[in-house]
């Protein structure tokens, strides 16, 4: 292959110029590599800069259409060296080998030097092979890892993961590193259960994050003044209760540890501000209104990728909880939804570790919401919970003194 008879510097701007010259391969490039992969100050520079506008939101098109001036002079540097797009993921894997041969010099020099001994070369040679990764190994250390975890939540008497915000739903299951689907049809409650939950988890102190891609800052605001005060929304829009109750349950809200990001927002956006705030749960409100930063060839392509995405953060950053809408077989109101009813969902449906299907009949009883746990991966599906829905407000209460409960008297009990 003709990048095997590339020199080090001539690999490197080859996957610049792809990076520039190609959406494909810029999307590739920023998922896989890394600044300290490239040995050529210039390229490193140049790579640092794209990805950090990636992570800041800025798509494909936006970020090629101007350059700073200083990255432009590498820029020109390196567009006469393009690769096809089928050599790309070949001059990468080649780059992240030279990549590692660099970091194995660095260790043997280190040895040569007496400041390490064999054994820590052993264990430093291994941690380069999976630093990729950042996971797995030998079972001994992937069962010490576990049982530190393990000993964590036994010392402290908590439930592993985080409160989901309703003791009900604690007792089937937690918010973990897993991607947790939330789907009504319009109307039925979804946004207002989210809410409701989140609002119980920052009470208890959980940093947490709502992307609201439908509904202004103001609407959210709004709704969760109105959980606040057990009041319905149409109280607290139409200033029903007074201002010094209003005021008071906004200086309440304002010291909570909860992050809004009003919308529209692309994918990249949403991944950007997360890292920027770091928070302990995620929540989207809704799943098929993420913009697309680029073109895709379907719907469901994109919605793939986007369930993708959110399973990747949920992973490596914190537990994510999506909202979605269900398709019009169920009529609003009136018929029970199934998973099968999810809404051009892609592969939601899979990477989801658990699902919660809302209903409310609005005819016979309004003020009845359903929660049918559909999916659940640390337990049994099926369980349906059934809770007051007084002034538009699910009645979804944290568990008191959860502290004072051992693990297994607390959790999935049934």
């Amino acid at each position: 292959m003709k990048t095997l008879c590339f020199t080090q510097t001539e690999l490197e701007f080859s996957i610049l110029a792809s990076m520039l010259a190609s959406e494909k391969s810029f999307y590739t490039c920023i998922a896989i590599l890394r600044p300290e992969d490239f040995l050529s100050e210039d390229c490193k520079k140049l790579f640092s800069y794209l990805k950090k506008r990636y992570e800041n939101g800025e798509n494909y098109e936006e970020i090629c259409a101007f350059l700073d001036k200083d990255y432009e002079k590498i820029a020109m540097k390196v567009l006469d060296f393009p690769l096809p797009e089928e050599h790309v993921l070949p001059a990468i894997r080649r780059l992240i080998e030279s990549s590692k041969r660099r970091k194995e010099l660095e260790v043997a020099k280190l040895l040569a030097s007496e400041k390490i001994d064999r054994t820590q070369v052993l264990s430093m040679l291994a941690e380069i092979e999976r630093d990729r990764s950042q996971k797995g190994g030998h079972i001994k250390v992937c069962t010490q890892n576990y049982l530190e975890k393990v000993k964590n939540f036994y010392d402290t008497a908590t439930v592993p993961g985080i409160t989901t915000g309703s003791f009900e739903l604690d007792r089937i299951f937690t918010l973990r590193n897993e991607l947790t689907l939330i789907c009504a049809r319009p109307s039925i409650g979804k946004t207002i259960t989210a809410l409701k939950l989140l609002y119980n988890q920052a009470v208890s102190g959980i940093a947490v994050q709502f992307f609201s891609l439908e509904l202004t800052e103001d609407e959210v605001v709004a709704r969760l003044c109105a959980i606040h005060l057990k009041r319905s929304l149409k109280d607290i829009v139409y200033c029903h209760i007074g201002l010094e109750e209003i005021n008071s349950a906004l200086e309440y809200l304002s010291k909570l540890p909860i992050y809004i990001e009003p919308g529209p927002l692309t994918l990249p956006q949403i991944k950007a501000k997360i890292f920027e705030v770091k928070p302990e749960v995620v929540y989207i409100d809704y799943v098929q209104k993420v913009q697309p930063h680029t073109k895709f060839p379907s719907r469901k392509d994109f919605l793939d990728y986007v369930s993708h995405e959110l399973l990747e953060i949920s992973k490596r950053v914190c537990p994510v909880v999506a909202l979605a809408q269900l398709n019009r077989q169920v009529r609003t109101g009136k018929d029970e939804p199934t998973i099968d009813h999810i809404k051009e969902t892609g592969n939601f449906e899979q990477d989801a570790s658990n699902i919660i299907l809302l209903h409310r009949n609005l005819l016979s009883d309004p003020n009845t919401l359903k929660m049918r746990v559909a999916k659940c991966r640390v337990n049994k599906a099926g369980y349906e919970i059934t809770v007051n829905f007084t002034n538009g407000i699910p009645d979804l209460k944290l568990k008191e003194d959860e502290g004072n409960e051992k693990v297994s008297e607390y959790a999935f009990d049934f």
